[in-house]
């Protein structure tokens, strides 16, 4: 079996990718997302896979001063499935850990405990990352039957796990080909730290990150 590979998606049309290189406390999104990639996979190959002009260039910043494995890929498809995939095939990866630059905060650890989690289940296909939540939740019918989803009486509250896309991803890269990132045996990584849950994807998000920047040594040593 190949080596894993770390593959960045980035599409210059999508909206939040001028804000990747924007700096929060001195630091883009994009720039932090690659320094959790290197300290926790210094030995992995990290492609970013982008039609962005500047992405590739501050990409390539980044590899010439840490001189660590980081490469630019020519991104084609606009599909994310099919931009995965021609990064693993042309790589030669079996296994991938996809990370979205959106998330400027990650767990120490984090990207290679998914990594191995995946590494070491032949029967899984895929890890996610997830945070673990207790709810009473309910659901809407279409004809607007309201439903609880957890039976009710004295322990209604359910325990659920809700995907923290972009966080960081493993999976097995024939399901890139299947246009799936997914595959039908799914693993978990549990993420319990709330302001890993921090996406710049609108101006709310990057104002958010701002705020906590200054103040991440202290909750990562509280683990809150």
């Amino acid at each position: 079996m190949s080596a894993p590979i770390v593959i960045i998606p980035v599409l210059s049309a999508a909206r939040s990718t001028p804000r990747l290189l924007m700096p929060i406390q001195g630091r883009s999104s994009l720039e932090r997302t690659l320094d959790a990639a290197v300290a926790d996979l210094p030995d992995t190959l990290v492609v970013v896979t982008t039609d962005d002009a500047d992405i590739r260039a501050s990409v390539e910043r980044f590899a010439n001063a840490s001189g660590h494995r980081v490469e630019t890929h020519p991104r084609t498809a606009e599909n994310y499935a099919a931009a995965l995939a021609d990064v693993a095939r042309e790589r030669g990866a079996d296994i991938a850990v996809v990370l979205e630059p959106t998330h400027p905060f990650r767990p120490a650890g984090l990207i290679r405990r998914t990594a191995e989690n995946l590494a070491a289940r032949e029967h899984l296909d895929s890890v996610v990352c997830v945070r673990r939540f207790t709810a009473n939740l309910w659901r809407r019918t279409p004809d607007g039957e309201i439903l609880a989803l957890s039976e009710g009486g004295p322990a209604r509250d359910a325990v659920y796990f809700q995907e923290l896309v972009g966080l960081a991803l493993a999976a097995r890269s024939h399901l890139f080909d299947d246009g799936r990132r997914l595959g039908d045996a799914v693993g978990f990584e549990v993420v319990d730290q709330t302001w890993a849950l921090v996406d710049i994807r609108d101006d709310t998000g990057f104002a958010v990150a701002e705020a906590l920047a200054d103040k991440l040594p202290q909750l990562e040593e509280i683990g809150a």
